[in-house]
Parts: C-alpha cells; sequence; structure tokens
C-alpha cells in the first residue's frame, strides 16, 4: 500500500474528525478534518515523524497537516498553477485520491481538467496546517485584489507593487502569476482571490495564497 492509499483508508475508516471551520466551509466549498494521532490501534497516522517521513517525504519539516474534501476542481486548477509557475506563497498541498459518494476508490484519471463540468465525485487532498487572516488584513486584500481581474494595467501594476511594500514580493509575485494564469484559461475560470483565500502560515508568519480560482459551470 502506497502513502496515498493509506492515508486513503484512514479517511474512509473516519479516523480524522472533521474540524468546525464554517469560513473554510464557506469560502472553499471543503471539509476539512484534523489529522493526529487518535486512531489508536497502530494504524499510521500523522503525528509521529517517522509516520510524516513515511507518508510525506517531500513535505516540508515541522509542518501539521489537515485533509480537504472537496466536491469541486478550483483547487485542483491552482495544483496545476503550482506545477506550472515557480510559485512560493502557496501550501505544501497533494491530493491523495478520488472518491465517490459510497466511497469507492477511483482512479485518478477521472479528473479532467478545462471541461465545463464540475465532478459528481469527491477529490481529498492533504494540506499544510494553515490560520485564518484577522479582520484588517481580510478587509484589505478583499477591497484591492477580489476585482483585480478586470482593472487596467496600471492600476494592477500599483497594487501588485503596494502588495511587495506593505507584506511581500513573493506574495505579490505570486499573485501576478495566478492572474496570468486564470487569463490562458478564463474560458474554464473566474477569479476568486480575495481576503479570505489569504491565510498564515502559523511557523513564519508568512501570508500565503489559497484557491484562487472557480470553475465556470457550463
Amino acid at each position: 500500500m502506497n502513502a496515498n492509499e493509506a492515508l486513503l483508508h484512514l479517511f474512509i475508516d473516519g479516523q480524522f474528525p472533521q474540524m468546525d471551520c464554517p469560513q473554510c466551509e464557506n469560502t472553499f466549498m471543503t471539509n476539512v478534518y484534523s489529522v493526529d494521532c487518535s486512531t489508536g490501534n497502530g494504524e499510521l497516522s500523522l503525528k509521529c515523524e517517522r509516520c510524516k517521513d513515511m507518508l510525506l517525504p517531500d513535505a516540508p519539516k515541522g509542518t501539521t497537516f489537515v485533509l480537504l474534501e472537496k466536491r469541486s476542481l478550483g483547487l485542483e486548477y491552482f495544483c496545476d498553477a503550482m506545477r506550472n509557475y515557480p510559485l512560493t506563497r502557496v501550501p505544501y498541498t497533494r491530493r491523495i485520491g478520488v472518491l465517490s459518494e459510497e466511497d469507492e476508490i477511483l482512479p485518478f484519471s477521472i479528473v479532467k481538467l478545462f471541461s465545463d463540468e464540475e465532478p459528481d465525485y469527491r477529490m481529498i487532498y492533504i494540506m499544510e496546517r494553515l490560520e485564518h487572516l484577522p479582520e484588517q488584513e481580510v478587509e484589505f486584500f478583499t477591497e484591492h485584489i477580489y476585482g483585480f481581474d478586470w482593472q487596467d494595467e496600471s492600476v494592477r501594476h500599483n497594487l501588485i507593487a503596494q502588495i511587495a511594500r506593505q507584506y511581500a514580493p513573493e506574495l505579490a509575485e505570486d499573485i501576478r502569476s495566478l492572474c496570468r494564469y486564470f487569463r490562458e484559461h478564463e474560458d474554464y475560470l473566474s477569479w476568486d482571490l480575495h481576503g479570505d483565500n489569504l491565510m498564515y502560515r502559523p511557523q513564519t508568519n508568512e501570508i500565503v495564497v489559497l484557491d484562487p480560482f472557480v470553475v465556470k459551470v457550463g
């Protein structure tokens, strides 16, 4: 059994308790599950370093994790953007499986991007655990970035420069690159980056981007 299958079977068996996070449920249409050693029966988990090294050998050291359950493709497009651009202010994210509503494990090949349909299955991801921004910063990004896609070039340039000065050049460049990805695929995507889509990395207090796209459903 590989790492993805091990995590997926633990999820199906109900070993990861669901977290109460209305902001994630409402903003990302995502159920969030805590990942810890709550199994108590010798199963694999992700609290001890041995399990982390075995299941997530490419993950940053010292990182804690959550599982995400999604019924939409927005995060999948975000992962595609991460593969195609050198983004740095983004969370560690890996799709671990695809499930039917009856918990049947489906092949990865069922996931199709660049179509006009959302899935009738669930996608399960492992992601580093992040924290929501304070309300003041949520308001700043919602005000300045939510309409970023339709503003003219000079306004976008000034906003990127402001984010670089006020927060970090890396964050500003990632937002620029994600908007470029959106424009390359705007037949299928809508820009949906706002304050609730940016979160803190607790270990470093860095702000990272999360799930900035919504799929246009035909």
